[in-house]
């Protein structure tokens, strides 16, 4: 096998059920061979047997699961590495990993081989995701630029508004009929990525990024060993949970503060930490509107218990009290 999907799997059976049967489809049109690899993270809403059913009826494709007890890490981070691990054992010819989650789907057959055919012509690149689509056929983020302290400072929500996390595109190529360019990262879903540069990069930082970040974090660590990320123009990939909330996203707000905090930490240096003040002033004023919101939003009303733990905890890190 010299291509392997990676899918991390929980609690999101009716999205499951859409990106199994599309990503199978998709690889009967790549010169490849080509296996599925999926680490569940403790399903429990029949992602399971649905699994087991899907590889019962489709016998030419090669489709292992991976069940981990739950004594072991199960976060995002951990999955993809389990599951990239195991396909390096039980593949030694592999030489792509292709991390597809249970939020996309594939409508265009030509956008997997053209992302090969891309990594293998372009020997500086690392990986290469796609200018995705939501279902609607509107066009979604695919990926952004490093963050920075003062996108941190300001928020996510301000930061969107005045276009600071768009992405810093390099000069479009033109290639096989479309065109791909250079971003700082593009995000883990889909991404297809060399198994070479994952060797060198290493794999993602599961211990400081077990859910968010962790595609900043392993972009960061590709482009300072002089690889690049990039982006094919295409049609018909689309990612989009369809309002289909897992469990993992949860503590979403709560996570991606300990996460962003750890990134800037990692690649910009311990001065970040005197951001804290800053930080805990904004959590303030969130606090204040949300009081107000709060009122007659019971969305407002979860937002405002999790910034009540950033309230807390950001003086300590974002780490649990």
């Amino acid at each position: 096998m010299e291509l392997v999907v990676i899918i991390n799997s929980f609690n999101r059976l009716p999205l499951l059920k859409g990106a199994l049967p599309s990503i199978a489809q998709a690889l009967c049109h790549i010169p490849l061979n080509a296996a599925i690899v999926i680490f569940d993270a403790g399903s429990t809403d029949g992602s399971s047997e649905f699994i087991q059913a899907f590889t019962d009826q489709t016998p030419n494709l090669r489709i292992h699961c991976l069940y981990p007890p739950s004594s072991e890490d199960r976060s995002f981070s951990a999955g993809c590495n389990n599951a990239a691990k195991f396909a390096a054992q039980e593949f030694p010819q592999l030489k792509w990993l292709f991390f597809f989650e249970t939020d996309n789907l594939i409508k265009n057959n030509q956008a997997l081989p053209l992302a090969t055919q891309l990594l293998e012509k372009q020997e500086h690149l690392a990986a290469v995701g796609f200018t995705v689509e939501r279902r609607s056929g509107e066009k979604a983020g695919f990926g952004s630029r490093f963050p920075t302290a003062l996108d941190f400072v300001l928020g996510q929500q301000i930061t969107q508004k005045l276009g600071l996390a768009h992405p810093l595109l390099s000069q479009w190529h033109t290639f096989s009929g479309t065109r791909w360019a250079t971003s700082d990262t593009v995000f883990t879903s889909p991404l297809l990525v060399k198994y070479k540069a994952w060797q060198e990069v290493g794999e993602m930082d599961a211990t400081n990024f077990p859910y968010s970040d962790c595609d900043h974090d392993w972009c960061w660590r590709a482009a300072k060993q002089d690889w690049k990320i990039a982006v094919l123009d295409t049609t018909g990939v689309i990612h989009d949970n369809d309002m289909q909330v897992s469990d993992w996203s949860g503590n979403r707000v709560i996570n991606f503060h300990q996460a962003r905090l750890n990134l800037l930490l990692k690649h910009q240096g311990q001065w970040v930490l005197w951001l804290k003040p800053l930080l805990f002033c904004r959590h303030v004023l969130e606090l204040i509107l949300l009081s107000i919101r709060a009122l007659c939003s019971k969305r407002a009303k979860h937002s405002f218990s999790q910034r009540q733990i950033l309230l807390m905890t950001v003086l300590q890190d974002y780490k649990p009290l």
